[in-house]
């Protein structure tokens, strides 16, 4: 849920179209039924919405609980109150008083989603005028919005100029009457470069974004008007397309022309999102007036207190596609690559896919130091700009949660009279670094100008606030004392993960994988069952960690496959079986003896 700015919408689009015609709903997958809020983070304060959006709200804890649906004995839905309130700590993010507060929660690093059938039952109040209810969906990518992507389910508080663009469609009566309580709508968000225009430097790329009238169709109801009583909203969405719509009195309403077919510019849609609601209050989405600008629109005239209640959230199969994970990204474990060709990895962050080098703020240019090792490796010269910093980040959150007890180890050649740090970013924002002091040998690094390895103790790198589970930022190095150089970083890894088996994620799959005979000779057999397609990937490790083989590699459908392992060339000893299906991960010890 973002601002509606003039966006720019990328109509035409090629590639495979799945038929709708044929799509299936199959399984529940997952389905939240707030009967508790342990699947969710409940968000505080006002952060960047203030100046992103506008809106006047502070996000407090108190406004979000679980209530008794009125007239339905034991069922239970999310609560979120927005109130007319002050205080000394509902402040917006430079220390100005704010008039309002609310409630907002997402799933992150708690249940994301890939692919299904989304569906939520959610009831709004009368929203008036400043009322900016949804429930929606952000890519859990550690890019910056717009190009980690946004699904919004629904979305109510639309201004007037966008109601009245749509409404001889859909249930609208072309009078350009409709208030907010009449209309709702979905979108989706994605980054095109083409979408860079003067007021939209950002290149968000929105569907909603119709200024035609040719595609975009939000629902209107005047004669029933839709607060104050549950609807039901869905999202479509497989591998080719999105599809939103609405179901009202048991009909369900298309809220596009045609499903919004999904190609490598809104390569986005392919990546796991997590899950939002909240109830916003004011803002350029509005036609009231944006925060710090009490004349860009109208006063709020919502009434207070305003209850919003969402029933359920679950996810089912569509077009046998759709993944759920539970709780953080799989663990990582053995050897982690960062930046390496020659060491060793059982995984790692290997293509411009998984992660990008940042230079931050252009105080670096390229260097021309040879690689330490193999045929790629990171120079940089200073720009004089009294700092440097750059980073490797992952393109989604990376989990190294097993490497507390292990280090980050890396190679650099740089001048000894150069004092730098080292650290890592998780997910949340949270920094921490240690110091390397000019002249001085500090984690095993000896300062004498030529090429020298560091390995720190995560527990070290790590310090009190870092979420292992959801890092961004798996490699950072920063100089603030202004000195110039010319510098050189490479083979970059984390050590010493334990192994660990990973619970499923899905709720209705099986362990993958079973092994016969184990102990076995020279060969062995892996039996498995996929409930759905999925990418499939079955690698061997020794037992220092060193990768073996790759048995599988690739998506393969639903059904049940055999694998043999012949072993016969390798020498007797326990060996384990890495086995990734989709989200599920598990590995399975077996021994070799001759």
């Amino acid at each position: 849920m973002m601002a509606y700015l003039q966006r720019f919408f990328f109509i035409l689009i090629f590639g495979c179209i799945l038929s709708t015609i044929n799509a299936q709903v199959g399984d529940v997958l997952w389905q939240e039924d707030f009967n508790h809020l342990d699947n969710w983070v409940i968000e505080t304060g006002n952060g960047s919405w203030g100046w992103g959006n506008g809106e006047l709200q502070f996000y407090q804890e108190d406004n979000v609980s679980i209530s008794e649906i009125e007239g339905d004995p034991g069922n239970y839905a999310l609560h979120i109150t927005a109130r007319q309130e002050t205080g000394p700590n509902i402040v917006d993010q430079w220390g100005n008083p704010l008039q309002y507060t609310s409630g907002r929660i997402n799933t992150k690093s708690k249940i994301s989603l890939r692919y299904g059938l989304v569906e939520t039952r959610v009831r709004i109040p009368n929203i008036n005028l400043g009322g900016w209810p949804a429930v929606w969906m952000l890519g859990t990518s550690n890019y910056s919005w717009p190009s980690k992507g946004e699904i919004d389910m629904m979305e109510m508080g639309h201004q007037i100029a966008f109601r009245d663009l749509h409404d001889t469609h859909n249930g609208g009566n072309g009078q350009n009457n409709s208030n907010v309580n009449q209309m709702v709508a979905a979108n989706a968000i994605f980054y095109n470069e083409d979408a860079i225009v003067p007021g939209n430097p950002s290149g968000a790329a929105s569907i909603s974004w119709d200024p035609e009238d040719d595609y975009c169709r939000p629902y209107y109801n005047y004669d029933n008007p839709l607060n104050d009583r549950y609807l039901i909203y869905r999202t479509y969405w497989d591998e080719n397309s999105l599809r939103f719509t609405v179901i009202d009195n048991d009909i369900e309403y298309e809220l596009f022309t045609e499903p919004f077919y999904t190609d490598s510019i809104s390569d986005e849609f392919n990546h796991p999102f997590f899950l939002i609601a909240n109830l916003a209050i004011g803002g350029a989405f509005t036609d009231a007036y944006s925060l710090g600008d009490p004349g860009s629109g109208a006063a709020v005239t919502m009434p207070f207190a305003a209850d919003m209640y969402v029933d359920y959230i679950k996810v089912m199969e569509w077009n046998e596609q759709g993944d759920v994970q539970l709780g953080p990204p799989s663990t990582q474990s053995g050897t982690f690559g960062i930046y390496t060709d020659e060491t060793p990895t059982d995984n790692g962050l290997f293509s411009v896919e998984e992660a990008q080098i940042y230079v931050w703020e252009g105080t670096l240019s390229e260097g021309n130091i040879p690689p330490y090792e193999g045929g790629n490796g990171i120079s940089w010269v200073t720009n004089g700009l009294g700092w440097f910093g750059a980073g490797i980040m992952s393109a989604q959150p990376i989990n190294l949660f097993n490497f507390g007890e292990g280090h980050l180890e890396f190679r650099i050649k740089i001048p000894p009279n150069i004092s730098f740090q080292i650290g890592i970013i998780d997910a949340w924002g949270n920094q921490n670094y240690v110091e390397f002091p000019a002249n001085q040998t500090t984690y095993e690094l000896e300062r004498n100008g030529e090429w020298g390895k560091a390995r720190i103790p995560i527990s070290d790198l790590r310090g009190e606030l870092i979420d292992l589970r959801m890092l961004s930022y798996e490699f950072v190095i920063l100089e603030v004392n202004g000195a110039n150089c010319e510098f050189a970083l490479d083979d970059i890894y984390y050590s010493g993960g334990a192994l660990s088996v990973q619970e499923s994620i899905n709720s209705n799959q099986t362990p993958l994988c079973a092994i016969q005979p184990n102990p076995f000779h020279t060969k062995t057999k892996l039996s498995y069952e996929l409930l759905r397609k999925e990418q499939v990937r079955i690698q061997v490790y020794d037992i220092s960690g060193r990768l073996i083989e790759t048995l599988v590699k690739g998506q393969q459908a639903k059904g049940h496959y055999e694998v043999i392992w012949n072993a016969e060339n390798q020498q007797n000893g326990l060996y384990f079986i890495h086995t990734q299906m989709g989200s599920y991960s598990e590995v399975i010890k077996c021994v070799l003896q001759k």
